[in-house]
């Protein structure tokens, strides 16, 4: 049953939706109405502000990330605690948490507002501050801090498969400190491992329209973006220009994932080196303290800003606080509200209990067979820009989507995109399983299958519901399959939170943010009375 159950999930959920996506792209490509075209490519190259600007984007958003969650990542081990500020950040969409930031942190932002209300320096918005609402760097940032805490996560789930206390206390032996020990023991091993979450988090990073849209500087705009707008105008230039992009996003993914697949070696050989300064000399114990405490404020701001704007009957600069609270823009929008909320719940509801069993499935088969290293297939919508593939998927399905059909279709795109997150997250739990527990249960006289039941599925119940979070999170994220499937008549949160907060409207778009965020935070809530009700069990 598990190994039909698989073949199922590989052809609906892998193969089907990347194998046709990328085979529809070839095929348009070669159009001559619709094609690609040197002439483009040419003009695309003239204009490379937007490949550079890419390519910078998917470069030093994730590995800044990665290095600051290596950073932090030692203060796991000292107070595992500290994973449960990781639900807070993990549960905030990208868009919310653009939104937020930019009411925390922009010229007009509540930081500034305090500085102002303690120093007078700044009685109107600075012109030169540091993150300003659109540019390049404002979307580095977001997406920085934004997957910090995944990559942290996914850290996090490999020291527990690694004997690193043994390691710190091995390498200290030998006349390390912990730090260094940290960095040139640990570190290499954690890098290694984190090839393909970091794949993940460069693609998306190359292929982000939605935060680009809200924050991103639009003379000039990154590729994808550009990409996403051409789309959009039935002009055939236009129509070219899209797909030559399409594929100029592709090889741009091919030689982002060689760059990372080379990391690990990198750096080996230049941290391990003789002469190499390596970051365990810095005093990385109190910056990690620094970094955690910033994380934990950031993760209170954004919640906290977000709530005050969607109450706040006004709020004008330099006012630290709004003049009055009320309810009364909830009241008036809330017609408008409903829709979007509820086609978001059902939906990451749907795709995450049907990406997580997927994953759980794909994993139970893993097992079968033994292998326990992960199996990167699985990931291969990850390591796909969404722009070209998700094109794909609109030329394929073409008349399907305006028959009616737009809801399922977001919905297979939604499953598609939340398998692979569940699988990451589940894999080290699920593949490090004591398979004494399964031998002994049926010893006494349980079968395989009851066996996995009343055994197995009881002792992961924690990293399925981590699993099932995060897969909710991403799914209430996402933006361009909705966009491009839904054809407007499937409005999410996401989709309409972009689409008034790229106007500019901070207010409207503070509400529409702000139920994005709840509804995964929620769930991660619930996530963690689950894990209290483990650690109680197992006390």
């Amino acid at each position: 049953m598990v190994r039909a159950l698989s073949i199922a999930v590989w052809l609906l959920l892998i193969i089907l939706p990347v194998g046709s996506g990328v085979l529809f792209l070839l095929l348009t490509s070669l159009d001559a109405k619709t094609g690609v075209s040197l002439a483009a490519f040419s003009e695309l190259l003239l204009g490379y502000e937007s490949i550079l600007s890419s390519f910078a984007l998917a470069v030093v958003a994730p590995f800044v990330a990665c290095y600051l969650a290596l950073l932090m990542a030692p203060g796991i081990l000292r107070k595992p605690r500290l994973q449960q500020l990781l639900s807070p950040l993990l549960s905030i969409p990208h868009v919310a948490f653009a939104v937020g930031l930019m009411l925390l942190m922009s010229p007009s932002g509540w930081l500034v507002r305090l500085v102002e209300a303690i120093s007078g320096l700044f009685p109107v918005p600075p012109a030169s501050w540091p993150l300003p609402e659109k540019f390049l760097v404002t979307v580095i940032i977001v997406l920085t801090l934004k997957e910090l805490p995944f990559l942290l996560l996914m850290i996090s789930a490999q020291l527990k498969q690694l004997p690193v206390k043994s390691w710190l206390v091995q390498a200290q032996s030998y006349g390390y400190s912990e730090r260094q020990a940290w960095w040139r023991i640990v570190t290499p091993e954690l890098l290694r491992r984190m090839t393909l979450p970091m794949a993940a988090v460069i693609i998306y990073s190359l292929s982000v329209v939605d935060i680009p849209l809200l924050v991103g500087s639009n003379t000039p705009a990154v590729l994808a973006q550009r990409v996403y707008e051409w789309t959009f105008q039935f002009a055939a230039n236009s129509q070219i220009k899209a797909m030559t992009g399409a594929w100029v996003l592709l090889v741009m993914a091919l030689l982002l994932l060689l760059m990372n697949s080379k990391h690990s070696v990198l750096y080996r050989r230049l941290v391990l080196g003789k002469r190499a300064v390596t970051p365990g000399r810095l005093n990385s114990d109190k910056a990690s303290r620094y970094a955690w405490g910033f994380l934990g404020f950031l993760s209170f701001g954004v919640i906290t800003v977000l709530a005050l704007q969607s109450l706040a009957s006004s709020w004008f600069y330099p006012n630290l606080w709004p003049a009055a609270l009320s309810p009364e823009r909830w009241q008036t929008e809330w017609s408008y509200l409903l829709e979007p909320t509820v086609h978001s719940f059902w939906l990451a509801l749907l795709s995450a209990i049907t990406g997580t069993i997927a994953a759980m499935v794909l994993l139970q088969r893993q097992r079968q067979k033994a292998v326990k290293s992960f199996y990167w297939p699985v990931l291969i919508a990850l390591l796909i820009p969404q722009v070209p593939l998700v094109l794909g998927w609109q030329r394929v399905l073409g008349q399907q989507l305006t028959e009616g059909w737009q809801l399922w279709w977001v919905f297979w795109s939604h499953a598609v995109y939340t398998l692979p997150y569940a699988y990451l997250v589940l894999h080290g739990a699920y593949t490090s399983f004591n398979e004494q527990w399964l031998i002994r249960a049926q010893s006494l006289g349980y079968s395989a299958r009851a066996a996995w039941w009343r055994v197995m599925l009881p002792m992961l119940k924690q990293p399925v519901a981590i699993a099932f979070a995060v897969a909710f999170s991403v799914s209430i994220a996402q933006y361009l399959p909705t966009q491009w499937l839904g054809q407007g008549a499937t409005p999410t949160l996401t989709t309409e939170a972009v689409s008034v907060a790229s106007g500019g409207d901070w207010r409207i778009g503070s509400l529409y943010a702000l139920l994005q965020m709840l509804l995964p935070l929620l769930v991660f809530i619930a996530v963690g009375g689950i894990r209290k009700g483990s650690y109680a069990e197992h006390s």
